[in-house]
Parts: structure tokens; sequence; C-alpha cells
């Protein structure tokens, strides 16, 4: 065991029994000894399955305590391992670290999406990487392979207080605690009560790999002033505080993540600064690799190859995937110095930097239109985490920028500097929430009556604050409504088995259904409109001007009537906005058409596409299940439509793997309008497509001939 020069304990590999290979594998990484956090977590039983509570900072090596627990379960007792995230994004990467460990003969794979599904191919497999819901919705399609799990890795525990994805997490956590469970998160306040809630030991440190500064710049006299936390300050160059403190940082040979609270605000900061800088071999090299991406619109493109010639980028949800990780990757490999980025990156991929700016302490509540609310001191927190590169930086600063007078910055430095983050709270006890969680419950346990209900809310976080009437009112309320049978123990009726299979919300469910009802006449906008409609639906924005527009463009009656409240109106606007986009994606407008059309990113076309997918295919067994049969054969097309984005007329072809919906227009544009076409015409397909690529796709159309029965 040695020391560092704060008198920390670092344990050497060398030095304890790790399981057979795990030396090998920590060698390979480069890793002789574990740091502060990882040695606490060692010496409180992490290697002997003690359930653990783990809070400390980003970047302090919580994902090597979780492969040490999963890894030291797996050699002790054998089953499987599940690590959950909150994000996809997070699920690809912990998949790609966990992949080091297939050379001790532990076979690892992910799953995300696909709500409607078993995955028991997932048996055959050691460590799974997933999600919440989709963890959620495994369970309650009673997926075998799940009893076998004996430890599971809940990242980002603190989700639980989220307003949206937190009663998702704490349903899986009720369950996953039956079992030897390591909770992780950067920071809880109540530690306490949560370690408790999970009969886990807390360990909570402050300690990072590299040592944070914290400020906040504010505005004196229009001149800026940096307000350090140690109260020395001084005094920044120039107008705008965000370039300042940018320059500033990469004169002297950092990186800097700036958060803003928009996306417009990000792409404008993002070319104020590289206005500041100059082009570079490097950056010119980063910008051919922007224009080559395949994924994105030719604006994005255009747009952030131009920045990253000067070494900056902006980050946010609108943009592709593939974008997002070539800028990722840039900038982890120091060629790209600046990422502009919405406050969604800060619980993303893991991306630090010497500084971190926080430009906005405001967000947008778009729930209360026109009303602006100050960040959480969490929010705060997940963003300053960033700051400090280990390996790079001796240090990492965070600043808020306050744009008021010394006051104002003292205040806000005492709220988000000095304070703990806001306790982690159950967010069950709203009706949506707790509709849900009812129905995920009944599906998993069977039926129950209501004093297995009780007990069983009873392991919840909510435990004894559970709201006392809210049970029997939601019970009534899900009978009522057609989810549950009449009489008792509650148990699930074959609409309600279905709506939890599919992982939709019981109030989606509900207004797809009575949606449905209404529809005299079969309709792809309505229906479209309707699911747009629902709880479970993503929102746009959507101007005055757009708005008259849009209701211009409606050519049959919408299951939906038209609103008089202005919050129903502005989710009625955004329904009907989607609507259009999914009709014009379906009808195979070009991509980038639909992008300036109505004014959104290629990220969030495929996010539409994809949650539209979703609805439609439920949809379509909704109204199976209920026996609406004219309306599930449309829906059943319409969802194949919407995961495709083509004309009906080439739904044959886009069944053959590598066929998408250009390459099934220009087939059919030539003839070739089956899957049969294909494989009777070799050549002429080649010569369409290319020999290469021609080729792969005729021996695809023969084995889709292969499978048919």
């Amino acid at each position: 065991m040695s020391r560092d020069l704060c008198g920390v304990d670092f344990l050497s590999i060398e030095d304890l029994d790790l399981p057979s290979g795990v030396k090998e594998v920590l060698s390979r990484r480069g890793i002789r000894s574990f740091n502060p956090v990882q040695s606490e977590a060692i010496s409180k039983g992490l290697l002997e399955g003690a359930r653990l509570l783990l809070a400390s900072p980003t970047g302090s090596g919580k994902t090597l305590v979780a492969e040490l627990g999963m890894i030291s379960s797996l050699k002790r007792e054998g089953g499987k391992a599940v690590y959950v995230t909150p994000l996809r994004a997070l699920t690809h990467e912990k998949y790609r670290t966990f992949k080091d460990w297939e050379v001790l003969g532990f076979k690892v794979s992910m799953t995300s999406g696909d709500y409607d599904s078993e995955d028991a191919w997932l048996r055959n497999y050691d460590i799974v990487v997933t999600t919440y819901e989709k963890l959620d919705s495994l369970w309650r399609h009673g997926s075998r392979w799940l009893k076998d799990v004996n430890y599971f890795v809940l990242d980002e525990i603190h989700y639980i207080s989220d307003q949206e994805r937190g009663p998702v997490i704490e349903g899986v956590a009720v369950r996953a605690k039956k079992k030897t469970v390591l909770a992780l998160s950067a920071t809880i306040s109540n530690y306490q009560r949560v370690a408790d809630w999970l009969s886990a030991t807390p360990i909570i440190t402050n300690w990072r790999p590299v040592p944070l500064k914290q400020g906040v710049i504010y505005q004196q006299s229009r001149k800026w002033k940096v307000l350090m936390e140690d109260g020395s300050e001084f005094s920044l160059e120039g107008s705008d505080p965000i370039i300042g403190y940018a320059l500033r940082t990469i004169e002297k040979g950092g990186q800097v993540l700036v958060f803003r609270n928009s996306r417009r605000m990000a792409e404008q900061t993002a070319a104020r600064i590289a206005e500041a800088m100059g082009e570079t071999e490097e950056g010119k090299e980063v910008a051919e690799e922007v224009q080559g991406v395949e994924e994105g619109s030719t604006w994005e493109k255009s747009s952030l190859s131009t920045l990253t010639r000067r070494g900056v980028a902006y980050h946010h949800a609108g943009l592709s995937r593939e974008l997002r990780e070539v800028i990722e990757r840039n900038f982890l490999e120091r060629r790209i110095k600046v990422i502009v980025s919405t406050p969604t990156l800060a619980a993303g991929v893991n991306l630090p930097a010497r500084v971190v700016i926080v430009g906005d302490i405001h967000r947008f509540n778009r729930r209360i239109v026109g009303y602006q609310e100050e960040i959480s001191i969490m929010e705060y927190k997940q963003m300053s985490g960033r700051a400090g590169r280990p390996g790079f930086d001796r240090v990492g600063e965070a600043l808020i920028v306050v744009r008021a007078s010394r006051s104002s910055a003292e205040r806000i430095a005492a709220k988000y500097l000095k304070s703990q983050p806001e306790p982690i709270e159950s967010r069950l006890s709203s009706e949506r929430a707790f509709y849900s969680f009812l129905l995920s419950t009944l599906a998993v346990e069977g039926p129950s009556d209501l004093k297995k209900l009780r007990e069983l809310i009873g392991e919840t976080l909510m435990g004894e604050d559970f709201p006392g009437s809210l049970l029997e009112e939601s019970v009534n309320w899900l009978r009522s409504n057609g989810f549950l049978r009449e009489g008792d123990p509650p148990s699930l009726t074959d609409f309600g088995r279905k709506v939890s299979d599919l992982y939709l919300n019981p109030l989606t469910a509900k207004v797809v259904r009575e949606g449905l009802s209404s529809l005299s006449e079969p309709c792809n906008l309505a229906y479209l409109h309707l699911l747009a409609y629902t709880p479970d639906a993503p929102l746009v924005g959507v101007s005055r001007e757009e708005e008259i527009q849009l209701y211009g463009e409606v050519d049959c009656e919408l299951a939906i009537p038209e609103p008089e409240e202005e919050y129903e109106r502005s989710l009625y606007s955004s329904a009907l906005k989607i609507a259009l986009i999914v009709s014009d994606w379906v009808n195979e407008v070009d991509e980038d058409t639909i992008l300036s059309a109505f004014g959104i990113g290629s990220g969030d076309l495929r996010s539409i596409v994809e949650t539209m997918d979703w609805l439609s295919y439920s949809a379509h067994h909704i109204a199976k299940v209920l026996g609406m049969e004219v309306h599930s054969e449309r829906l059943r097309i319409l969802n194949l439509r919407v995961k495709n984005g083509v004309s009906e007329e080439l739904l044959d072809l886009v069944r053959i793997q590598d066929i998408g919906r250009k390459r099934a227009r220009v087939l059919y544009h030539n003839g070739i309008r089956s899957v049969e076409d294909v494989v009777s015409n070799p050549a002429k397909v080649k010569s369409l497509l290319g020999e290469k690529v021609g080729e792969k796709v005729v021996q695809n159309a023969a084995a889709v001939i292969a499978r048919l029965p």
C-alpha cells in the first residue's frame, strides 16, 4: 500500500488477492494500483459481494469499481451480472469497456430499445449492459434469464429524482435490490437514507483525480471579473466572458467545455469563439472527416466543418449520432479544443476538459410557456464534474457566468459552489408514474391483493411517505379504464397485459384507444397526430406563424379535437408538427428538405422516427387486442413505413438487409419491385447498385426467400 501527497491510500494490485485473470486485464490497461475511491470500495467488501452505494465525483474511477464487483461476483457465484445506465450512449460506452473481460471467458452483450421482446438470446451472456427502461421491460416480459442475475450495478442512481425517468429507475431498483447491488452516483446529499433503502454500505468521498477550482464570472462597470471560491479575484479581457476565458485556457494548452441552455445559444457561442481562433492543419483534417459523415444534414456538416477548422464544435441532440461521435472522438484526441453543448452532454459520455464554463444558470420550462427557472444544484454538479482531464491537467476549473452584479455572483456562488445537491426523492406519487408502476408490478408479480401491493410499495423509496388513498384510487382508475379485471385480487386484462408488454404509459394507451374509437375513417395523418399527442410522444417547438401553416396542411378528420387552453394547444400543435414531419418521412421526402422545412436537426428526425415507430407499432397491437381490425391493419402498414421511411410500394424491397429508402427507390424505378425480382435479376441489381453492394443485396434477398414458410 502506498500513499499520495494528501495521505490517501492507494492499493497496489500486486498486494491484493484478486480473482484469477483480473491482474492481467488491469495490467494491459496500464493499471498498477487502485485510487482512493476504488481502494475504499475494496476495503468495504467489494470483492466479497458487499452491497455498496458509492458516491464520488465524475472521473474518480467508479466504472472500474463496477467491473471489479461484477467479475468478482461471476467468479465467486457464477450466474450473470447486469449493468444498468440511464442513457443509450452510456450503454454503448460501457459495453466497449467491458469487452476487455471476454479474455477471461465472460461473454458481454448489450440491449436497449425494442420494448416488446424478452431477449431470450441474452441467456448465453454473462455480463449484460442495458438501460433502466429496457430492464424494466424485460422484467415485465418475464425474461427467464433474469433469474440467473446475482449482481446489479445501478449507474447514475440519482436519476431517481428525475420527474420523467425517475419512477422507472426506482421500480428497477426495487427489484434489483433483492440481489447484490452496487449503486453509483456523482453526489448524493441524503446518502444514508438511500443506502438504508438499498440495504447498502455508503461510500461517500469528494476525492478527484484532478482537483477542482470553482468560481463565478460577473460584470462590474462594463468589465468582467472572475471571483474564485477561495476569495481570489481577477479581470477578464474582452466584452464576452466565455470567449475571453476560453481563449485564456487554450493559450495555456487546455480544452474547454461550454454549456448553454439552448441549441441556438450553443451554435451561436461556438461560432463567436471560432471567429477569435485561426485555422489549423489538424482542424482541417477534422473538417474533412465531418464532411465525410453519411448521417447528418448538409447544413450541419457545412456549419460544423467551418467551426472544426478552427478547433471548435457545438454538440446537442439535434445532431446525428455519427456527427456527435466524430466531435467526441476528436475532442478526446485533443484535435478539437472547445465544445459548446447543451446540458445533455453533462449526463452523457465522458468528455473531461480543463475548464468547464456554465454559460447559463437558467433554463426554459417547457411545461410553463415563457417561464425560466434556475437549474438545480445537481445539474451544476453534473456539468462542473467534467472539469479536469486526468493525465493532461493538474487542476480543473468550473466557472458560472452570472451576467449581473457582485452581490448576485456571491448568491450564486453560495448556492452552487458551497451547497450540497438536492436530496434524492421518489417521483412515484404522481398519477402518471404510479399507474405505470402498478401495471408493471402486476405484470411481474401476477394478481396481487391490496395488502401485497402495499407491501411492495413499502419497498420503494417512498416507503412510509406513500399517500394513503393513492393505491385504491389508482386501482379503481386502471379498472374503470379497462386495464384491470373486475373483482379481486387486481389482475391485468388482455388490454392491460398488452399495454404493459408494449411498455406504454397507461395514459398513452387510454388516449390511443379513445382516439381510435372516435375515428370514423382510417387516415394516416390522423393516426400520426393521435400518437404524437400522447404523453409518451416527443415535443417540438412551434411558432405562431408556423402553427397557422401547419393547420392549413390537415387533409382529414383528426381524432383529437382542437383544444382551447394554451398549454394543451401547444401540445396539439407540437403533435401536428410531428405528424407532418413523419408524413413527409414515409412519403420519401428528402431528409435535407424535411430538416429545412420544419427547422429540426438530423438527430431530432432520428429521435422522432424511433419514437413514432414504437408508438405506431404499439397502436397496431392495441387495435388488434381490442378487435379494431381495420385500424390494426392500417397501423401495421403505417408502422412498417415509419420504420423504413418509404411508401407502401417499397415495403417488400426494404425487407432485404442493406436496402434502405434510397436504394429501394432506385431499384423500383428500374423495374426491380420485389424480393423475387432481386434474386431473378442479379446482373441488373449489380449494375444499379454497384458490383460489391449488388452482390451482397442479391445474397440477402435469397436469404429472405429462404426464411419464408
